[in-house]
């Protein structure tokens, strides 16, 4: 899932007309047997085989974007055009000749358009996610990308926003933020963004670290303080201007308190998930166990022993 480049959507703005229909054409062989929907300021975009997945999207939409827009300020004034890709030359349709996208990517989101393809198929060897996911990750895409503009958005600031408001974190995310924190492989703040142009895994690293990095801004500074953040760099002041400005530290600052946050967060969970840490549990349980044990038999012969003198001497 993921946010396109400027090229590329503006590459889509001619092909839109037919690249929607080619959805269709495609998948059925007519452009007729496309479905076209419009609910409120969403265009639904799918096949006959696609009708219920659409209907479902559109159950959810509008409680989406209220919650999406009031997170992020804002509001575009274009449609919203949602389409289902039955195929990959479908969910391809809007790319430039020879540059396909990746083979995991479940959505793509074009702001230049106001346009979300998500595959509305399973992609063998990913996992299988919710489209309502997918339908509020590429929508966050949208909705921030329109309130930047022609300004360009931090890509860890798109790619994490856009997880943490469709809700993604997933338990395996916290074992590969522990293993990239303990091997020390976090990379700075300003060489984040180029990590997503790296190997897949790599790339997955960085999604995850977006996530986590957008959630401890709203954690540990409030929401309405990181909107004032978001609209500092809507408004084309830096990174720096923005951070000061919003949460009143420094670049410099705000990284050393993200690591320690990494630190406590992290680096702690593989010493109580341990074999090591295991065993001093069980014998933990052991010697507790064992000492109430005897304090117990000495409490039965205690009251033996009270017993005895109670009922005097044993006859002779």
């Amino acid at each position: 899932m993921m946010e396109h480049s400027r090229r590329s959507a503006v590459h889509a703005v001619f092909r839109l007309a037919a690249g929607v229909l080619a959805v269709g054409a495609v998948a059925a062989g007519a452009p007729d047997a496309v479905l076209g929907v419009v609910h409120g300021r969403f265009v639904f975009r799918a096949v006959e085989a696609d009708r219920a997945l659409a209907a479902a999207l559109e159950r959810i939409a509008d409680r989406a974007w209220e919650r999406v827009s009031a997170d992020l300020g804002g509001e575009p004034t274009a449609p919203i055009t949602v389409v289902l890709a039955p195929t990959d030359e479908a969910f391809n349709q809007f790319q430039p000749a020879g540059d396909p996208l990746p083979d995991w990517a479940a959505g793509v989101a074009y702001p230049g358009t106001m346009t979300m393809v998500i595959r509305s198929y399973h992609v063998v060897g990913s996992p299988r996610q919710d489209v309502g996911t997918i339908f509020v990750h590429e929508l966050t895409h949208l909705v921030l990308g329109a309130r930047f503009g022609a300004r360009p958005v931090p890509r860890w600031l798109h790619e994490g926003l856009a997880m943490h408001e469709a809700g993604e974190w997933r338990p395996e995310q916290e074992w590969d933020l522990v293993w990239t924190v303990l091997a020390n492989r976090v990379p700075p703040l300003d060489e984040l963004t180029g990590a997503f142009e790296k190997s897949e895994a790599e790339a997955r690293t960085a999604y995850r670290l977006s996530d986590a990095l957008v959630a401890h801004m709203i954690t540990a500074y409030g929401r309405e303080a990181f909107g004032a953040f978001v609209d500092r760099l809507a408004e084309g002041r830096s990174f720096e201007e923005a951070l000061i400005g919003a949460f009143g530290v420094s670049a410099s600052r705000f990284e050393q308190r993200w690591r320690a946050h990494l630190g406590r967060r992290y680096a702690w969970i593989p010493l109580i998930t341990s074999s090591t840490a295991l065993w001093v549990v069980v014998m933990g349980v052991t010697i507790a166990a064992y000492a109430a044990k005897r304090r117990r038999s000495r409490r039965i012969v205690a009251a033996w022993a009270e017993e005895e003198r109670e009922s005097g001497p044993p006859p002779g």
